[in-house]
């Protein structure tokens, strides 16, 4: 695909993925990317992130890259405003399907081989540390508190969001038997199950609203299956060169390179590029 030159609104935002995407292979975002996202938002433009990651394990990305406009997070579940230090927008997975998967995950475990994490009240939960978990962790750079089944019945209410980590078979068999869910599948091998109705895509439409942008300012970037919604919804939907083949079907256009070779810059360059000498990007 090419970019698609009939947009001629200048593009004043970048929301970009964080896994895949913003990090390398070995959860890095390069010096030169560090850079190139400081002189972007000195310029005028405004850098902010979508991710399914929590506010614990963003919290680094945010000091780093000195980020002050507000954030995805939960694949759209939570909207935070860094400035602030406060939620701006918090949705929640009902009750009765917490319960639901509270009530099957014994059965479940044993013949998908899942495992479960439940995000609640920023902390994340589970009943075990299994390998699997502790590989997760350690990506994450996160804590994980281990607590009985019991336990997590009390805390029912007020779940951000469920995750189950598996083989991608099992969590395709798993993700087929409880369609009535909001899931997606944030990576190949993790399942998450969200508040009914809301994806990246249902939040950037309330950032877009909250900032009083229009579609065609913004440009969104991604790589996997929890970021569909949000490419579509953008004036500028990107796909890296390294994203999943679904994701590139309904992106406007995809990078020359993969997250391992500093595609946001060739995203930056765009963008910049769209701007004109007459053009200063300052929120009405």
């Amino acid at each position: 695909m090419s970019i698609d030159q009939s947009m001629h609104m200048p593009i004043r935002w970048i929301v970009s993925d964080v896994d895949g995407t913003l990090l390398d292979t070995h959860q890095q975002i390069s010096p030169y990317i560090q850079q190139r996202i400081r002189t972007f938002t000195e310029r005028g433009g405004y850098f902010t992130l979508a991710t399914g990651r929590s506010l614990m394990s963003v919290q680094p990305f945010i000091e780093l890259l000195h980020l002050t406009n507000p954030l995805i997070l939960y694949n759209g579940a939570k909207i935070y405003d860094p400035l602030q230090a406060c939620f701006l927008e918090e949705q929640f997975v009902s009750k009765s399907h917490v319960q639901w998967i509270f009530n099957h995950y014994y059965s479940i475990r044993q013949p998908f081989d899942l495992d479960l994490l439940v995000f609640h009240q920023e902390q994340i939960y589970c009943t075990r540390i299994t390998p699997r978990i502790q590989c997760w962790i350690d990506k994450e750079q996160v804590e994980v508190q281990v607590i009985t089944l019991m336990g997590l019945e009390h805390i029912a209410e007020q779940i951000t969001k469920m995750m189950l980590l598996g083989e991608p078979e099992s969590l395709t068999l798993f993700q087929q038997q409880i369609e009535f869910l909001n899931t997606v599948k944030s990576e190949h091998d993790i399942l998450e199950i969200l508040p009914f109705g809301i994806n990246k895509g249902t939040a950037l439409q309330q950032l877009i609203t909250m900032t009083g942008s229009q579609p065609d300012e913004v440009l969104a970037v991604g790589d996997h299956l929890n970021d569909v919604e949000m490419i579509k919804l953008a004036g500028h939907g990107v796909a890296m060169q390294n994203a999943h083949s679904d994701l590139k079907q309904v992106a406007n256009w995809i990078t020359v390179k993969t997250n391992n070779e500093e595609a946001l810059v060739e995203i930056i360059d765009h963008v910049e590029q769209s701007w004109t000498e007459q053009y200063n990007p300052v929120i009405r």
